[in-house]
């Protein structure tokens, strides 16, 4: 676990807050999770999205009732395109953000291993116009790269 914290800190804010680059980890893994706002049931979907140099697999849930589990392939190109959009997005941690008194919003973390050890993880809440949690940096581009992995979206959200 020590041997984590040189490797954690490249993506710190630590000094100047600046991304030394996921590309250098090595990364193996990418988990993308999605927490959806408080919904009726049959309008809510949170999702977990892994992806490999082989597969993408993602598992959508109704607060806790999984809605669809499924796998597709995925290339090495297009895992390492997902690693490159951490990167432009400059996405790393920042000193934790604690915003209180908000129900209702939504929420996303990343999480990157290296032979199954965490070597990135940054989670962030949206409410109410405000952001809270260690996640920073713009992570549109990376989310919308790992939802392209998805084919036919909207099926596999079950919302058809």
């Amino acid at each position: 676990m020590l041997i984590l914290l040189p490797i954690v800190g490249l993506l710190s804010t630590t000094g100047s807050g600046v991304n030394k680059g996921f590309i250098k980890l090595g990364i193996d893994e990418i988990q993308y999770i999605y927490h959806d706002s408080s919904v009726p049931p049959p309008f809510h979907r949170s999702y977990t999205i892994t992806v490999t140099s082989s597969s993408v697999a993602i598992i959508v849930n109704s607060y806790g009732d999984i809605i669809s589990d499924k796998k597709f392939e995925c290339s090495p190109e297009q895992f390492n395109q997902l690693i490159a959009a951490l990167d432009a997005g400059k996405v790393k941690n920042v000193k934790m953000k604690k915003e209180g008194g908000c129900t209702g919003g939504t929420g996303e973390e990343i999480i990157c291993r290296k032979a199954g050890v965490t070597v990135f993880s940054g989670q962030a809440s949206y409410c109410g116009g405000k952001t809270s949690g260690n996640l920073g940096g713009s992570v549109d581009a990376f989310r919308e790269a790992v939802r392209a992995l998805i084919p036919d979206w909207d099926k596999v959200m079950n919302r058809q």
